[in-house]
């Protein structure tokens, strides 16, 4: 599957954390993710955990796994979580795997009962401090989440600017829209989406399905 160069050093798990290009014929492995979804959490760290390490052992072929970022509506707080993602890829694409693991590990400090009475500010603040314990500047990354709320240009109406990460978060909803991925996680193998692989699925029994899928 195409996937923005942009990406590939941050956003590839494991093996491919530092890459800037990709493999040349490697399975793709896509991990489609909420940080704000329990599931999700579960298949991510088993995955980065046993899973990754247990298919690059049994399966003697090429993989690369890639984190897809779901943001899911019904979780307000979602695309807060993702915006802060985006951020830290893009300052240190190195500390993005390491800024993800702490936003699962962290997540129901974003649940709905946990910031139902917290500004998106207050929210953004304590995700930059999220960022600055991975070895990412909490003003880096404020920088590029912060919403200038004196700008109104010509007009005395305030608008929708939205943040410097606003184009990277439409290009992965854009992205998992088109490819029909609607509940998280969702797995998909050379584009193709698997059914049968979810967060419930131990190491062997996905080097079994990806064994057969590739």
């Amino acid at each position: 599957m195409t996937f923005a160069p942009k990406f590939l050093a941050s956003h590839s798990i494991l093996a491919l954390k530092d890459a800037k290009t990709s493999q040349t014929n490697a399975n793709v492995v896509e991990l489609y993710l909420d940080y704000c979804c329990p599931f999700s959490k579960k298949l991510y760290l088993k995955w980065t955990q046993d899973v990754i390490p247990t298919i690059e052992h049994k399966l003697n072929r090429k993989f690369e796994f890639r984190l897809l970022h779901v943001p899911q509506p019904w979780h307000p707080s979602s695309a807060l979580m993702h915006e802060a993602a985006l951020a830290v890829a893009e300052i240190d694409p190195g500390s993005f795997q390491d800024f993800s693991k702490a936003l699962f590990e962290n997540q129901d400090e974003f649940f709905d009962q946990g910031c139902y009475n917290k500004t998106r500010n207050q929210m953004y603040q304590e995700l930059a401090s999220l960022a600055e314990e991975v070895g990412v500047s909490a003003d880096e990354v404020m920088s590029r989440l912060e919403i200038d709320v004196n700008s109104k240009g010509d007009s005395s109406l305030a608008k929708n600017i939205g943040n410097k990460v606003a184009r990277d978060i439409k290009h992965f909803v854009r992205y998992h829209r088109q490819n029909g991925v609607h509940i998280t996680p969702t797995v998909a193998v050379n584009g193709i989406i698997l059914g049968n692989i979810g967060s419930g699925n131990t190491p062997d029994e996905v080097v079994e399905l990806l064994g057969a899928a590739t």
